[in-house]
């Protein structure tokens, strides 16, 4: 079981807190279904990094802002640097979706945990959208829309998501695909805003 950091430390980095609020989240869930043996089942769902086009996002700037996961695995291509390496997982939105849809059917058993992370084993590296990005857009790259000149060091972890592939009966979209998601959202908004920039 995962460790919860004390709340000291908790309260003085965000990421501890949100570390620490989903393991409690978590332990709460299996401490209500041990102690109070609900006549339901409840599926645990957790997505590693959501990657992929944000539906509610209209800018340019709203899509690469730092209030979703989408910013970390943007870094890399728009210059920004990250404090510390960030955990090698990603999943497409899509797939987080789906599973949502397809937990309440009759796949499982109830009370089990789904692991949503594409990449197998191994995971991802972040700064690989570079690469996807110069080869997939090279107009945009070329025209400085897609300066790739950031980095995010990868923190490796051992992850498998494979169950829910097993389970649900299909395959993660790829990091390349999520990646590419997000840029076509973020180059149409730039066309939009900017009609002269792809002239």
């Amino acid at each position: 079981m995962a460790t919860v950091p004390d709340d000291s430390f908790a309260e003085k980095d965000i990421y501890a807190a949100y570390h620490t609020a989903k393991v409690l989240a978590h332990r709460a869930t299996q401490d209500f279904l041990r102690t109070r043996k609900p006549h339901f089942t409840i599926t645990n769902i957790m997505p590693s990094f959501v990657v992929g086009k944000h539906e509610l996002l209209k800018t340019p700037e709203d899509i690469i802002s730092p209030r979703t996961t989408n910013s970390v695995a943007l870094a890399p291509i728009f210059g920004e640097g990250l404090p510390f390496p960030f955990p090698g997982g990603t999943v497409h939105v899509d797939d987080v979706a789906n599973v949502h849809i397809a937990a309440l059917g009759p796949q499982t058993d109830g009370n089990e945990d789904f692991i949503l992370t594409a990449g197998g084993i191994d995971g991802i590296q972040w700064n690989d959208a570079k690469e996807i990005v110069r080869r997939r857009f090279p107009a945009a790259v070329e025209k400085g829309l897609l300066p790739c000149r950031g980095s995010t060091a990868t923190r490796a972890m051992k992850v498998d998501g494979g169950k829910a592939e097993r389970v649900f009966g299909f395959k993660y979209k790829d990091f390349e695909e999520q990646i590419v998601s997000v840029m076509e959202q973020y180059l149409a908004a730039v066309e939009r805003s900017n009609p002269c920039d792809w002239v």
